[in-house]
C-alpha cells in the first residue's frame, strides 16, 4: 500500500467547536510534559501563555501515574497537574488515556458540547513527534441530547462519566469540587457536571467504551464485540502494540494467545484464522526469543512490521486489534477494531486493575465500509492501522528483546494541603493554608528553601512577588501546590498596570481574553508607534478623562447586561482584577495609578458607582441577591484603590451636573 497514514497530531483535537468556547476537562494518561500540555491547553482555550498566566483559570485537570514527576503549578498556565491522593491505589499503573472536554456557547448557556479522546498515546512530545499513535473522538452537543440522537455515542459518554467519577478519589482535587471552602475554580467544573448529570444510559445500548476498573480487557472482550456487531467467525486476527509481555519460554506468547482462543470459544474466530502480529524489532521482549519466534512461524502467525514511510522515524506505540473476515474481494466483512491503552501484557490486557493490572481504557467499535486495499473512493486498513501488509519479519537474529520495563519509583503525592492562599498587607504578602486545613504541624518553604515562621495571625510571610506555586513538607519530601490569590486565581502571575485601551478590550472580549500587544518580555511588538498610546498620569486633560471614563462604563455596562447568570461570579472577578490593574497595584514595578484614574481624582467624582443602576445590571441581579453583594464588593474595593472612596457617584444630582 502506498497511501500515507493518518497524520493528524493529537492536540489539534483540542480545538473547540466552531463558535464555541472552552470550557473545562478531565485528562488522564501514564505520562505527560509541559511542551504537549502547553500545546493542547493553548489549542483548548486559544489562548497564549501570558494570557492564560494573567487569567489565573483552570481549564485542564491533569492525572498521571504517580511516578511521574510534576509539572509545576503556573508551567502550563491553565492546566493543574493533579497529585496521587495514595501511595497505594488499586491499580498497578495509571495508564488509561482519556480527554473529556467540555465546550460552551458564548452566550447562550443552553448550547454546550462535550468532547471524548481515547489515545494509545500518551500526553507527551515524543507521542507527537516520535511516536505512530491512534487516537479516537466523539462529538455530543445539547442538540443532540434534546433530539435523542445517537444513542450509543450518549452511552460511550455516560460510561466516560462514571469512569472519571470513580477516579477522581485517587486524586488530589478538592479545589474542583462544589463543596471546596476556597470556591471559585470549581465553578465550570460543576457546569460540566451539570451537563453530564442530564445524560442517561441509553435502555440495552452496549458503550464502545470500556475500562479495567471492574473486568480485564480480555474478559470484556468477547461479549462487547457480540452486543455490537453479533456472533459472527471471522478469519483473520491483528494484534499490534509497542509493549509486549516478557519471557523466552517455548510456546506461543500468552496474551495474543489468549485473546485468540476467548474469541474462538466465543463463536468469534475461525479455528484457522490468520493471525497477524505487528511490532518493532527492538524491544520486543519475548517474542525476539527464538523460541516464541519458532513457535509463531510454526504456528502460521504472520509477523509484520508497521507501515511508515521512508523518511518517517517514528516508532510504534498504538496498541491495537483488528479482526474480519477476508472473503476474496476488497471489504473487510464484519470488522471490528480496538484501541486504547492497554499493551499485550498480562498488566495491560489479562488483569484487572483490582487484581495486579493497571487502570486501561479503550474503545471497542465496528469498522463498516472498510477495505483491504487501497482504491478510489473507499477507506483501506493501511490509511487507519499502521501496518505494513507488504512486508513480513522472518529472521528472528532481526529482533532484540530490550530492557524490559524499568522500576518505577513514586514522585508525586499529594501534600498536606491541596494549595495555599495569597494575602497583600500594608506590610507585604503572606501565605496561608485553605480554609478549614490549617494545622500547627504545617510547614511551608519558603523561595530560599528554607521553612517560613508564622505571624501572628498565623500567615507565612513571603518574600517578593505573589508566587505561582510554594512548597510544603510532608513525610521529609517538600511538595509544590498552587497558590490562590484573593481574586479567586490559581497559580497566576501577579497583576500588573495596564492602559484603558487594554481595559476595555478585555472586559469587552468577557470571557475570552485577547492577546496582549507585547510578546513574552514585555516590549511592545516591532514597529508599534508609541505616540498612539495614552497620555502618563498627569498629563490627561480632564475633560479627556471624563469622556475615557464613559467609554469604559459603556463598555461594562453593554457586556454585564446580557452576561448569563453563569458567568456572573466570573465576571465580577474578571471585572475587579482590571480595574485594579488601572489602580494602584502594591508591589507592581510601577505603583502609580493609571492616567485615567490620576485624571479623574480632581473630579471628587465616583464614576463607578452607577454600574449599580437596575439599568446597568441584568435582571437576575437585585439588591438582595448574592450577584449583587459581590459586584458591590468589588466596586467598594476598587474605589478605595482608586481613591476615590467616599466620592460622589455618577447619579442623581452629581450625573445631572
Amino acid at each position: 500500500m502506498t497511501d500515507k497514514p493518518n497524520t493528524l497530531s493529537l492536540i489539534d483535537h483540542a480545538v473547540p467547536p466552531e463558535g464555541m468556547l472552552a470550557h473545562a476537562g478531565w485528562v488522564s494518561g501514564f505520562s505527560a510534559d509541559a511542551g504537549c500540555m502547553d500545546a493542547f491547553v493553548e489549542r483548548f482555550t486559544t489562548m497564549g501563555q501570558r494570557e492564560r498566566a494573567a487569567l489565573g483559570r483552570t481549564y485542564i485537570c491533569l492525572c498521571l501515574d504517580r511516578s511521574q514527576p510534576q509539572i509545576l503549578p503556573g508551567e502550563v498556565p491553565g492546566m493543574l497537574h493533579l497529585p496521587a491522593a495514595t501511595d497505594d491505589p488499586l491499580f498497578r499503573l495509571m495508564h488509561a488515556k482519556v480527554a473529556l472536554l467540555g465546550f460552551r456557547d458564548r452566550t447562550n448557556p443552553r448550547k454546550w458540547a462535550l468532547r471524548l479522546l481515547v489515545t494509545t498515546g500518551n500526553w507527551t512530545r515524543q507521542t507527537t513527534q516520535d511516536s505512530l499513535d491512534l487516537v479516537w473522538r466523539l462529538d455530543l452537543n445539547a442538540e443532540d441530547l434534546a433530539h435523542e440522537t445517537d444513542p450509543t455515542s450518549r452511552a460511550d459518554i455516560v460510561a466516560v462519566r462514571d469512569f472519571w467519577r470513580w477516579l477522581r478519589p485517587f486524586y488530589q482535587c478538592g479545589l474542583f469540587d462544589a463543596a471546596a471552602p476556597d470556591g471559585r475554580q470549581h465553578e465550570p467544573f460543576r457546569e460540566m457536571e451539570f451537563w453530564l448529570d442530564r445524560l442517561k444510559a441509553p435502555r440495552g445500548v452496549t458503550p464502545r467504551f470500556l475500562d479495567t476498573r471492574r473486568q480485564s480487557l480480555i474478559a470484556q472482550l468477547p461479549a462487547r464485540i457480540d452486543a455490537l456487531d453479533g456472533t459472527k467467525r471471522r478469519n483473520t486476527l491483528t494484534l499490534g502494540s509497542g509493549f509486549w509481555e516478557g519471557g523466552t519460554e517455548a510456546g506461543l506468547p500468552r496474551v495474543p494467545e489468549r485473546i485468540a482462543d476467548a474469541l474462538r470459544s466465543s463463536g468469534l474466530l475461525t479455528k484457522g484464522a490468520e493471525i497477524t502480529m505487528v511490532f518493532e524489532s527492538d524491544d520486543c521482549a519475548a517474542l525476539a526469543s527464538p523460541a516464541v519466534f519458532a513457535s509463531m512461524r510454526q504456528a502460521g502467525w504472520k509477523l509484520r512490521p508497521p507501515l511508515r514511510r521512508p523518511d518517517d522515524n517514528r516508532r510504534l506505540h498504538a496498541k491495537f486489534l483488528f479482526s474480519a473476515n477476508w472473503t476474496g474481494g476488497n471489504a473487510c466483512a464484519s470488522a471490528w477494531a480496538y484501541l486504547g491503552s492497554g499493551n499485550l501484557t498480562p498488566a495491560g490486557f489479562l488483569n484487572a486493575a483490582g487484581r495486579g493490572g493497571n487502570l486501561e481504557a479503550g474503545i471497542l467499535m465496528t469498522a463498516k465500509g472498510l477495505h483491504w486495499e487501497s482504491q478510489k473512493g473507499v477507506t483501506h486498513v493501511g490509511v487507519v492501522l499502521p501496518v505494513d501488509w507488504t512486508r513480513e519479519i522472518t529472521d528472528v537474529t532481526s529482533l532484540s528483546a530490550g530492557d524490559g520495563p524499568p522500576e518505577r519509583d513514586t514522585l508525586f503525592l499529594a501534600g498536606p494541603v491541596s494549595h495555599l492562599r495569597w494575602f497583600m498587607a500594608p506590610e507585604g504578602g503572606a501565605l496561608a493554608a485553605p480554609l478549614g486545613e490549617d494545622s500547627p504541624d504545617l510547614v511551608v518553604i519558603g523561595p530560599d528553601a528554607t521553612p517560613l515562621p508564622r505571624n501572628a495571625a498565623g500567615h507565612f510571610p513571603w518574600r517578593g512577588e505573589q508566587p505561582a506555586y510554594a512548597g510544603v513538607a510532608r513525610d521529609g519530601r517538600v511538595v509544590q501546590v498552587p497558590v490562590l490569590d484573593d481574586h479567586g486565581r490559581l497559580a497566576a502571575r501577579a497583576l500588573e498596570p495596564i492602559d484603558l485601551e487594554e481595559a476595555i478590550d478585555k472586559l469587552r472580549n468577557f470571557p475570552v481574553v485577547p492577546e496582549t500587544d507585547t510578546n513574552d518580555e514585555g516590549e511592545p511588538p516591532a514597529g508599534t508607534d508609541l505616540n498612539i498610546r495614552l497620555p502618563r498620569a498627569g498629563q490627561m486633560e480632564a475633560r479627556y478623562a471624563i469622556r475615557r471614563s464613559m467609554d469604559l462604563l459603556e463598555t461594562i455596562a453593554e457586556r454585564q447586561t446580557d452576561l448569563p447568570k453563569q458567568d456572573w461570579m466570573a465576571w465580577t472577578r474578571r471585572l475587579h482584577c482590571i480595574l485594579l490593574q488601572l489602580g494602584t497595584l502594591p508591589g507592581a514595578a510601577e505603583t502609580r495609578a493609571s492616567a485615567l484614574v490620576e485624571g479623574l481624582l480632581p473630579f471628587a467624582l465616583n464614576p463607578l458607582s452607577c454600574l449599580l443602576e437596575p439599568e446597568f445590571l441584568p435582571g437576575y441581579v437585585t439588591p438582595d441577591s448574592p450577584d449583587w453583594a459581590a459586584l458591590s464588593h468589588v466596586l467598594a474595593d476598587v474605589a478605595n484603590n482608586w481613591g476615590m472612596a467616599g466620592f460622589e457617584g455618577f447619579n442623581g444630582e452629581a450625573e445631572h451636573g
